[in-house]
């Protein structure tokens, strides 16, 4: 008889088990399903929670010791044949131009940032160094003489 009772006793709380399992099956069944987003829905919605993107022109300070060490925004790198530019309106360094000649940039070359010229650009700077510094990095410079340029008959 013992035996009996628990096989009813096993086999009840096994239906009871299996129809609970059933009922939260199916609830699960009813809610809709929440997937998980793909890679590129978070990087764009990691994005798109910032307020504002740095713009290295308007953004980027001239530095505490200016006027004698001030940053620089590289835009073109030393022994490139790229010539890279700041566009204004998105802050991004885009490709202006490829040298299709032997001439390639002698050194890092870019500007300083919340400076504005005649030419409605900000100060060019030619950044002597050994290195080559890769296009949108910022770096402390020490200026060390003066070249005026012409920018395009301007």
């Amino acid at each position: 008889q013992r035996s009996s009772a628990r096989s009813r006793l096993s086999g009840d709380l096994l239906r009871s088990k299996m129809s609970q399992d059933k009922a939260a099956g199916e609830k699960a069944a009813a809610e809709p399903k929440r997937q998980t987003p793909r890679l590129n829905e978070r990087i764009l919605s990691s994005l798109s929670r910032r307020s504002v993107a740095a713009h290295p022109w308007h953004d980027l300070e001239i530095g505490p010791g200016a006027p004698a060490v001030f940053n620089v925004v590289v835009e073109i790198t030393k022994g490139s044949k790229v010539k890279y530019e700041l566009d204004k309106k998105t802050g991004m360094i885009k490709v202006d131009r490829i040298l299709y000649s032997s001439v390639v940039y002698p050194h890092n070359y870019g500007f300083v940032p919340r400076t504005l010229c005649e030419d409605n650009d900000p100060i060019d700077v030619l950044v002597l160094m050994q290195e080559p510094v890769l296009p949108g990095t910022f770096l402390r410079a020490r200026a060390i003489g003066l070249m005026p340029m012409i920018d395009q008959a301007r």
